[in-house]
């Protein structure tokens, strides 16, 4: 049974500088228009650890002592978030201020966690921390002598992929003792990926999609107590059979698992809002970085280093009960083609125009936001995933490799439903599906019948079910 008292103490907050700054690097570092898409708010990424052979002790040391060359390369997470005193637009000020390494303990064991239901386990080890801090580095110690790894930081400087960059390479500054240089070269930092046109041009469509973030069109905070966040498990058999379901009558074309998952979620939606709605929507955030390319890159590059946001969101509505009546594979063609549709250079451009003439927002302490987000019209629920890229959380010997590796974040005032898809880390093809919001209804139809694909996690589910040893 989950604890009916979760106790997180805190030992010790520490700012730690990066050792060897890189010289000539710029004391101001702006950021792009497209981290002003999303703007600047908390983000975690949460890796949980089983008890470690080297004992607590050695994690500590090995994460302590990898920092100072980990800021080193990524100089601005050594810094602080800042605003233009013109403009109010933020900055990050590289002063080496020091990035924060937060130590806790938890006196409970990993076996007791309830993991099904994320708030009453990942929800109370994610730390709050200073808004100005673009890194805060937690580690939290379990009664059993497991461990959580969590990177904290500002959207305004990662989106996902960049997010699992930081958590790769400070994996690798473990491993390597934090000397030496990082064996995929160093992250790229310049936010030089495209310039505003001038005259800025985009689609008048933009301005439908977006809407300004204040609490006049955001659900009132009773609502919020209503939507849920439960973390499930979608084994790669099961994946396989939806991949082979979604590639049916696809011309040869193989339907990715991603896209095969969405269309079994969306036909969930559809199932969840019944009659109380004529429709429901479906959003996606994709990344943009196969189709923008940029400076000192090859034409289609990955920007795979690049340490930023390249992000933007699509979204399609559909008639309910054309989606329960429709095979699984049409629903797929439907999805594949709403993200094809954003997978263009020139979408990005426009979003880099659209922001520039709409920064006057941050002036007055506005902020714009996804439409989608909001929660407003038909039920709509956004999904995301970290799936094309290695997420990579291994310490090394003796300090152990992640049984789960879940984004965190917090979800506020907004209404819409979200889930976020990541691969499990022991690389069997599984994934995780977190719902970052979910209604009630929605966790209902999810987990109706022994058949539900999407299986809640349990501590025994991710090898923690014998983890009840003294901390060490």
């Amino acid at each position: 049974m989950p604890p009916n008292h979760f106790s997180l103490q805190i030992a010790s907050r520490t700012l730690i500088q990066a050792s060897a700054p890189p010289p000539g690097f710029p004391s101001i570092h702006a950021v792009s228009n497209l981290d002003l898409v999303l703007g600047p708010f908390p983000i975690y990424l949460i890796c949980l650890y089983p008890p470690a052979p080297s004992g607590l002790p050695a994690v500590l040391s090995a994460v302590r002592a990898a920092l100072p060359g980990f800021l080193s390369a990524f100089f601005p997470f050594a810094g602080r978030v800042v605003r233009d005193p013109d403009t109010n637009v933020p900055l990050v000020a590289c002063s080496n201020a020091g990035a924060e390494l937060v130590v806790a303990d938890a006196a409970t064991p990993l076996a007791d966690l309830d993991f099904a239901e994320i708030d009453a386990s990942l929800g109370l080890i994610q730390i709050p921390f200073d808004g100005s801090l673009p890194l805060s580095l937690q580690l939290v110690r379990f009664a059993c002598g497991g461990f959580a790894l969590t990177v904290a930081t500002n959207h305004l400087l990662a989106d996902g992929r960049a997010f699992v960059l930081l958590l790769n390479c400070f994996a690798e500054m473990v491993r390597t003792g934090g000397g030496g240089g990082l064996s995929g070269g160093p992250p790229r930092l310049d936010r030089c990926l495209l310039s505003p046109r001038s005259p800025p041009r985009y689609s008048p469509s933009l301005d439908a999609e977006f809407a300004r973030f204040t609490p006049a069109t955001m659900i009132n905070p009773l609502l919020t107590l209503a939507i849920r966040r439960r973390l499930y498990r979608i084994d790669a058999a099961d994946l396989a059979a939806l991949q082979n379901a979604a590639s049916a009558s696809a011309g040869g074309r193989r339907t990715s698992r991603f896209v095969a998952l969405c269309a079994h979620v969306w036909k969930l939606l559809a199932r969840a809002v019944g009659e109380s709605d004529p429709s429901c929507r479906m959003a996606w955030i994709v990344d943009g970085r196969k189709c923008v390319g940029g400076v000192g890159e090859e034409e289609g590059g990955a920007l795979d280093r690049y340490v930023g946001n390249v992000v933007t969101y699509t979204s399609q509505e559909a008639s309910v009960g054309e989606l329960l009546a429709t095979p699984l594979h049409e629903v797929a063609a439907t999805v594949r083609g709403a993200i094809a549709g954003v997978m263009r250079k020139e979408r990005f451009q426009e979003l880099v125009d659209w922001v520039e003439e709409k920064k006057a927002a941050y002036k007055d302490g506005g902020k714009w936001t996804e439409a989608v987000n909001l929660g407003l019209g038909s039920p709509t629920l956004v999904i995301s995933g970290l799936l094309p890229f290695a997420i990579d959380g291994d310490l090394g010997g003796g300090l152990g490799k992640p049984r789960l590796v879940l984004p965190w974040v917090r979800h506020g005032r907004l209404g819409s439903a979200a889930v976020t898809v990541v691969p499990c880390p022991g690389g069997d093809g599984s994934w995780f599906v977190g719902g970052t919001r979910l209604w009630p209804r929605l966790v209902e139809v999810i987990e109706a019948g022994p058949e539900s694909l999407l299986k809640p996690v349990t501590a025994a589910s991710l090898g923690f079910a014998g983890a009840h040893g003294s901390r060490l």
